[in-house]
């Protein structure tokens, strides 16, 4: 009998423990019916199914530029009643042995077997993106390129920045504060994937341009801001090192902004030198408080997420054929504001 009731016992704990089990997912199974009938089943008017499903690839940046893109994507894929997935590729590993091309690629192919209804992918440094216009038009997807200003060798549908009206603007500013003493120096972006060289930048050729109608006003120096951190302020630094005539500075972007007023900062030269920003984030707003920068041309990055997504899914529908989109921007502070 003793061993009888010995070997009974392993199956007497384990029928114990299947018990237990089977209470515990019978508890789980109710809680998440409660849940369930408390939300969507009491609650259908809040569920939302998006009718599209639109993806974006961006670069995984803090830039201001793609913070306020990201929000015209999101703000117009809930217009379009799209679902917006976003795959970011490190910023940090362009044209690193092709590792962002990789990169890419992967979530790129991604898209094409979910299928979606549109892509954009906000062109890397260094890649052409025809290949991937090729594939998505086989795939009966439409893609949407983005990009700060279109390459050269670009014909294909997309949406751009319109770096050469933002140069006369910031041209068309310098000249009203110095007139013909103007005496200025700009700092490009380090990207030079789109093939331009100094002299046929956009944002230079729009400076350029404004400046023929003000002689005396010279264009002294042109300098590209390093892929670092602190590449504005090195490039300020060396800029006015060579070139201490300089009274005015134009900058592409944030990053410039921000470094070419540390460096008017540190030499002592606020109110000596105008700086003329680019785009906007709490420290250039502060700048512009502070009197250090004059005003900033902020680059409507929200548009061109927008227009993006707008392009790709009135495509998705047959309303919309491909079509180069370029978007504007506007100036902080307005003018008669500000210092």
């Amino acid at each position: 009998m003793k061993r009888a009731a010995w070997r009974m016992l392993p199956i007497v704990v384990f029928a114990i423990a299947l018990t237990g089990a089977l209470a515990v997912n019978i508890s789980l199974v109710s809680r998440s019916r409660n849940a369930l009938a408390s939300t969507i089943l009491r609650n259908p008017a809040t569920v939302r199914t998006a009718r599209f499903h639109v993806v974006a690839i961006l670069p995984d940046t803090a830039d201001p530029f793609y913070t306020h893109l990201i929000e015209g994507l999101r703000g117009e894929s809930e217009q379009q009643n799209a679902a917006l997935q976003i795959f970011y590729y490190p910023s940090t590993a362009i044209g690193e042995g092709g590792s962002t091309s990789e990169e890419v690629s992967r979530w790129f192919e991604i898209a094409l077997r979910s299928k979606a209804d549109g892509i954009l992918l906000f062109q890397p440094k260094g890649m052409d993106v025809a290949r991937f216009a090729q594939e998505a038009d086989s795939a009966h997807i439409p893609f949407v390129p983005l990009a700060m200003d279109a390459p050269q060798a670009w014909t294909r549908s997309g949406v751009t920045g319109d770096s050469v009206s933002q140069g006369k603007e910031a041209g068309t500013l310098v000249l009203g504060l110095l007139g013909s003493a103007a005496r200025i120096g700009i700092i490009l972006s380090s990207d030079t994937s789109l093939g331009y060289a100094f002299n046929e930048e956009p944002f230079y050729r729009g400076v350029e341009e404004t400046l023929k109608d003000r002689p005396g006003a010279v264009l002294v120096a042109a300098v590209r801001e390093e892929e670092s951190i602190l590449g504005g302020e090195d490039a300020c630094a060396r800029m006015l090192t060579e070139h201490p005539d300089i009274n005015a500075i134009l900058c592409i972007d944030a990053k410039a902004t921000i470094g070419a007023a540390q460096v008017i900062i540190d030499r002592g030269n606020v109110g000596q030198i105008v700086i003329i920003g680019s785009d906007e984030d709490s420290e250039v707003n502060r700048l512009i408080e502070k009197g250090v920068v004059h005003a900033s041309i902020v680059r409507n990055a929200a548009a061109m997420g927008q227009s993006g997504v707008a392009l790709a899914i009135g495509q998705r529908i047959g309303l919309r054929s491909p079509e180069k989109i370029s978007v504007g921007y506007h100036v902080i502070p307005t003018r008669g504001d500000g210092p």
